[in-house]
């Protein structure tokens, strides 16, 4: 019998008819001649950490901008999301982990960047020469920049995105008969159906009605629970773009920055009703919450969607304090239990891009009419939105990492690809960053990496 989940009642009563994959993507990890080592575990910055690991360095902005010099860096990722992925992560020494905190241009080399994969993997050679079509696309982005005790959706604090490929093979471990949340353990249900995943879709949607996307031809979707059940769209917030290229606008740039901003403050304002408190709580510790009355006072106070509020009161009752003690001994304790009693600092969050369907020659993904940008806010789940995702046709697939090892050749084979993308986008991106296009890097071997 299932245990009673005092969170029941936050949820749509279809998330729990919702169609989920939570076991049965696996993707294995790098060959065990490739293994983290050395500096790469203990490096004191994101450059030492990624010592073997960097394809190529994009300077993207002087100290003028009062951002200390931001530099991206392409980087092979040590434990992969798919057999072709990509991670481009700001990887200066002080912690740049949200949209604002790095300079416009950054941003948009960012985007830019995300652009260029998916034309790159459009182009019919580059998805004969990889065995690429029939394969899905997504760009995921987390932020997460106060959570440094518990597990996180952004557990490296750099401003970054995923750039994932999953190819035939791969997808075909969705084929079968669908799971439910239902069929899966409390713990598992609270991180991967995260709590406030249906009153935080509804507040980011009346968010993104006031906030004026400025990107032509974007639309905000009204929530719909059934569209997310028959797998039509993914859950969230939904922004409908008109095509991929608008991420190679500063626009767009610009949107993420606004967006970031008022999420940052709607997540204070609803802190602040729930404890009284705005500030962020030190590690291993959590604001004290407000008796039940004063946080229903301090909710009529706040402008929120009505359709929200009986999710946010089923929110008041359900949370509970956690004392110094029992916060002690989750610090010492496994990360399943800390994740499951502690919830995440505000704001958290994770951004998903991607476009219906699979990419074909005839029908490349970078020809798509509609893409998708979903927002998801997160409470306790410390999945982002690179391992937790809508993906082919499904609402919730998570992403089993390190289930086994590549072979040396299909790290070889994956090493290529990436490598060609590298090139690619450098060559795309000289006009927005002239000289501060670095070289691009060789996969040597297994012992030096990219040199």
């Amino acid at each position: 019998m299932l245990r009673a989940d005092p969170f029941g009642a936050l949820l749509p009563a279809a998330a729990w008819r919702m169609p989920v994959a939570w076991d049965r993507l696996r993707v294995p990890g790098p060959p065990q001649s490739f293994g983290l080592r050395g500096q790469e575990l203990t490096g004191a910055t994101p450059l030492e950490r990624f010592h073997r690991r960097t394809l190529t360095l994009l300077e993207c902005a002087g100290g003028d901008h009062g951002h200390g010099g931001d530099r991206l860096a392409l980087v092979d990722k040590a434990m992969p999301h798919a057999h072709f992925d990509l991670m481009l992560s700001e990887v200066s020494a002080q912690d740049k982990p949200s949209p604002c905190d790095v300079a416009p241009l950054t941003g948009r080399a960012l985007w830019r960047t995300g652009l260029e994969f998916v034309r790159f993997v459009s182009d019919p050679g580059t998805m004969a020469a990889f065995g690429l079509a029939d394969g899905a696309l997504h760009l995921a982005l987390n932020c997460d920049p106060h959570t440094r005790d518990r597990e996180s959706v952004q557990a490296a604090k750099q401003f970054h995105l995923h750039l994932l490929y999953w190819n035939a093979k791969e997808l075909a471990q969705l084929a079968g008969a669908a799971e439910t949340p239902l069929q899966h353990d409390p713990r598992t249900r609270r991180q991967l159906l995260d709590p406030i995943g249906g009153v935080g879709a509804r507040l980011v949607t009346g968010l993104l009605h006031d906030l004026a996307p400025g990107v032509a031809g974007a639309v905000v979707l009204e929530d719909d629970d059934a569209a997310v059940v028959a797998g039509r769209r993914p859950p969230g917030a939904l922004l409908r773009l008109p095509a991929w290229d608008v991420l190679g606008e500063a626009a767009f740039e610009d949107l993420i920055r606004r967006l970031h901003q008022r999420l940052t403050h709607l997540a204070a304002g609803l802190q602040a009703a729930f404890t009284g408190a705005s500030a962020v709580p030190v590690p291993w510790c959590r604001h004290p919450l407000r008796r039940t009355d004063a946080v229903h006072a301090a909710l009529d106070a706040l402008a929120l969607p009505t359709a929200a509020r009986p999710a946010l009161d089923a929110l008041a009752a359900a949370l509970r304090d956690l004392p110094a003690p029992v916060l002690a001994r989750l610090r010492r304790g496994a990360p399943p239990l800390r994740k499951h009693l502690l919830t995440l600092n505000p704001p958290s969050y994770a951004l998903n891009l991607f476009a219906p369907g699979r990419n074909r020659p005839g029908a490349p993904v970078a020809a798509a009419e509609t893409v998708y940008l979903s927002i998801q806010p997160k409470l306790f789940s410390g999945t982002g939105g690179a391992g937790l995702l809508a993906l082919d046709g499904v609402p919730s697939v998570r992403i089993c990492r390190g289930a086994g090892h590549f072979t040396e050749a299909e790290w070889r084979r994956r090493a290529a690809m990436q490598r060609a993308f590298a090139q690619h986008n450098a060559g795309r991106l000289r006009a927005l960053l002239g000289t501060g296009c670095g070289p691009v890097r060789r996969f040597v071997d297994f012992d030096s990496g990219w040199a």
